[in-house]
């Protein structure tokens, strides 16, 4: 027999380490089962953790009379059990299409006006929903996991309940709540997934629970293995390339699709060349890097040359590791020696009127703290040398 909604809610709170005594809190109020059961809880924890509690109440305005009367109910129930409730409209009923992502994105909006930790009462049952679709759209394993326990601010004490559970409790405490008259519209894909494929799957509580947290167990180590590259995809196996393709494109502030990250990797793993590109037919010329140590003559007469012809030299105690020679990385940034302020090879390029059909085929030197220099624009503000130098080196792309 499973654990009952308020011992399997609490089990999770403890084992994800979800609150702390004297925790400010914003439960997230629909008006339905989940999340009506979800505030009950609370109520009855908060004296033990100390919780301030609050509740929110988004009316998206989507079922007019029906929204109002959610909204109207919230009020109430928060009036009853002694819960403030913050209570915010926004019209979405003009939107043709994406109302689901709209939603979404004006719940989560919503949730970020508030200094306190956001609860929500998503659980095993929507995880499994998710789980399914993520799966239908070809998601690698970030996606398997499905809806986190947490993330951020944002924690989810029922995450391991099933909507079974959450009934029971409700009926148990005597709890009425609001049924969304749009559940039953198949025309939505979780709706169709939860109406129609969930009540074909043999599943049971248990065996779900362990294979998330095992999703969970892999993805944190598989991510924290993509750290160790340090942004090296060319020498990452294939279990962590694209969580690396992934961090880049969200560093540049790009949206990591799939199809992006595929035109990344594509990038990573044509060979350097010029004359037309990787994909302009006109690649017959591999370039490598070239490194001529500079002897002490050089360091005698540094006074006498100009910073313009200093510009490929570097200082060979300011190099951090072993260099290495490739195209640009997603996430590239450089402050030029003779330049200020740090910038992204992108504006680096943009400024020298390089177009992007010929950006992948400058090469780029880089040590364990990112890029030293670029071809055609001299070296990194940190390697340049200066009246301290006592060991130098010049760099230069060598074709062959």
């Amino acid at each position: 027999m499973s654990e009952s909604l308020d011992v399997q809610a609490l089990e999770t709170i403890r084992s994800y380490a979800m609150l702390s005594p004297g925790d400010a809190i914003a439960a997230g109020l629909s008006g339905g089962a989940d999340s009506v059961a979800l505030l009950h809880w609370l109520c009855a924890l908060r004296e033990e953790y100390g919780l301030e509690l609050c509740a929110a109440h988004l009316n998206h305005g989507l079922r007019g009379e029906e929204s109002d009367a959610d909204e109207a109910f919230c009020q109430a129930l928060c009036e009853q059990w002694d819960v403030p409730l913050h209570v915010k409209r926004v019209d979405l009923s003009g939107l043709a299409a994406g109302i689901e992502e709209a939603g979404r994105n004006a719940r989560y909006a919503f949730f970020g006006e508030f200094g306190r930790k956001i609860v929500l009462a998503h659980t095993l049952s929507d995880r499994m929903e998710t789980f399914l679709m993520n799966a239908g759209r070809g998601a690698a394993l970030r996606g398997l996991c499905s809806i986190p326990p947490i993330r951020g601010q944002v924690i989810r004490p029922l995450i391991e309940c099933t909507r079974l559970q959450v009934e029971a409790y409700c009926a148990a405490n005597g709890l009425s709540y609001r049924t969304d008259s749009t559940n039953h519209d198949t025309g939505y894909r979780r709706n169709y997934i939860r109406n129609e494929v969930m009540p074909l799957l043999a599943w049971e509580a248990e065996p779900l629970r362990r294979m998330f947290r095992s999703l969970e167990a892999d993805e944190a180590y598989l991510s924290a293995e993509a750290m160790r590259y340090d942004g090296d995809v060319t020498a990452a196996p294939e279990a962590v390339k694209g969580r690396l393709l992934r961090e880049m494109l969200v560093r540049e502030g790009r949206e990591p699709s799939q199809a992006r990250m595929k035109e990344a990797e594509k990038q990573y793993k044509a060979p350097l060349c010029r004359g037309g590109g990787p994909e302009g037919g006109g690649c017959d010329t591999t370039k490598t890097l070239r490194i001529e140590p500079l002897d002490e003559n050089f360091i005698k007469n540094l006074p006498k040359i100009p910073k313009e012809g200093l510009a490929n030299c570097l200082d060979c105690d300011t190099i951090e590791g072993d260099i290495t020679a490739g195209r640009r990385l997603a996430g590239d940034r450089m402050r030029l020696c003779n330049g200020a302020g740090t910038k992204s090879f992108k504006k680096l390029c943009r400024e020298r009127g390089i177009g992007p059909s010929a950006r992948p085929n400058l090469l780029v030197a880089r040590d364990a703290l990112g890029p030293v220099w670029i071809e055609g624009f001299g070296c990194a503000h940190r390697c340049r040398i200066t009246e301290n130098t006592t060991r130098a080196m010049r760099i230069s792309a060598l074709e062959g």
